[in-house]
């Protein structure tokens, strides 16, 4: 009698490379001319978006808007950190002889890309951002990070975010190059690889939102067991989805 033996490789998940194409997984900003000292800021921002900007690059800075962002510190000898998480900042493109003693807010001028510091309570400006992507910092199964991802938020708030197609956030889903750019970036806070949105049904990678997954012929005879998880490297792979892991949700596309 002959056997049949299916040998499972993990090969890398491949994105098709499309070049250029900014993620929508990245913040949007919004620029505010209200005049508010940096705490008034913050809570408006909480309040109508996500928080005051975190900018965690050069990438990231913006030369276009200009006011108060979300860095600050409690005082002169503290660590500066985020308003988003109070994570602690790493890059810090100071204009010269910035911050000085006693100045603990973060805000940036019309005339470029550097940051100055001044005291919390003067007014200015201020840039809010609407997050996109969010590392859930829990270990979950693919299945539970799914149902997690989909009880954030309800698209109509009158109705539960568990009724049909009324769910805001799902798990990840990256198509682009960017997409998995920006996934890596923000799932370096992670201590191991993340569950994303790709898994194996009906004889086919898919991702949660319906997407054909990456082309590339990851194994030859899966199983319904198999999810798809993203490196910190940046690279895909595929894990048994009953592992538990921290995973990426994104707020979905407004149809």
């Amino acid at each position: 009698m002959r056997r049949e033996i299916c040998i499972l490789v993990p090969l890398l998940l491949l994105l098709p490379p499309v070049c250029g194409q900014v993620s929508r997984l990245r913040p949007n900003v919004t620029f505010h001319k209200y005049l508010m000292n940096w705490t008034q800021a913050q809570l408006y921002c909480r309040e109508n978006h996500t928080d005051l900007v975190t900018i965690r690059n050069e990438t990231e800075n913006l030369d276009k808007f200009h006011g108060w962002i979300g860095l600050y510190r409690e005082n002169t000898s503290s660590d500066w950190k985020w308003s988003r998480g109070d994570v602690i900042a790493t890059y810090f493109p100071w204009k010269k002889d910035h911050p000085k003693d006693g100045e603990n807010c973060a805000f940036t001028k019309e005339d470029g890309k550097q940051w100055l510091a001044t005291k919390c309570e003067s007014h200015n400006q201020f840039m809010c951002y609407e997050e996109n992507l969010v590392l859930v910092k829990e270990n979950e199964t693919w299945e539970d990070a799914l149902m997690h991802c989909r009880t954030l938020e309800a698209v109509d708030q009158s109705k539960p975010a568990t009724d049909y197609q009324n769910h805001r956030y799902d798990l990840a889903t990256l198509l682009t190059v960017d997409d998995l750019t920006f996934a890596q970036e923000t799932a370096q806070e992670a201590p191991h690889e993340v569950w994303t949105g790709l898994r194996y049904l009906a004889g086919q990678w898919v991702w949660v939102g319906g997407e054909p997954g990456p082309p590339k012929n990851i194994n030859s005879c899966p199983t319904q067991r198999f999810c798809g998880i993203l490196r910190k490297n940046g690279s895909l792979d595929i894990r048994d989805c009953m592992q538990k892991r921290f995973f990426l949700c994104y707020k979905k596309p407004s149809s």
